[in-house]
């Protein structure tokens, strides 16, 4: 019985990790979403960077929960967590309370991601068209600097 609520609580423990990376994780979603509206996305790939260090850290934590979890469910002789009897451990059922409350946290992570993309979109189509007619001004400009070709002049004598 006590290695059970040993295994628990660092269950616990991690998924108290998980939602600490997850709140991380929202917060530089959000300083993307102000970098986007602000500054065109200036900063956007730093802020990539740094999600995608505490999305590593996340994958960490996820198989040393999945490994957790499962030598619990063998010591419990469960399949899934919904067979237990949350209360003789009612411990497991703040665990599954903790675990949807971080789907909430990553659906609305989802939502930003979204718009932030949608707004990256429309700032890379902005920056296709100003490049464009760069490149029209560009050829207009060479067609100016030429040199001019001098031929001499051919006359025709109409006069009989």
């Amino acid at each position: 019985m006590e290695t059970i609520n040993s295994a628990i609580a660092e269950l616990l423990s991690l998924i108290d990790r998980k939602r600490q990376l997850f709140v991380n994780i929202m917060e530089i979603t959000l300083e993307q979403d102000k970098d986007i509206k602000g500054n065109k996305a200036n900063n956007i790939e730093e802020l990539v960077k740094q999600k995608q260090s505490v999305i590593d850290m996340l994958d960490e934590i996820d198989k040393s929960f999945a490994e957790k979890l499962n030598l619990l469910k063998k010591h419990l002789n469960i399949n899934n967590l919904e067979e237990l009897d949350f209360t003789k451990y009612p411990m497991m059922k703040t665990l599954k309370l903790k675990v949807e409350e971080i789907m909430s946290l990553a659906q609305k992570i989802m939502k930003i991601e979204e718009s932030n993309k949608e707004k990256l979109a429309l700032i890379m189509n902005e920056l296709k068209k100003e490049m464009k007619q760069i490149s029209v001004g560009k050829k207009s400009i060479k067609a100016y600097e030429k040199p001019i070709l001098s031929n001499d002049g051919i006359y025709i004598d109409k006069k009989k």
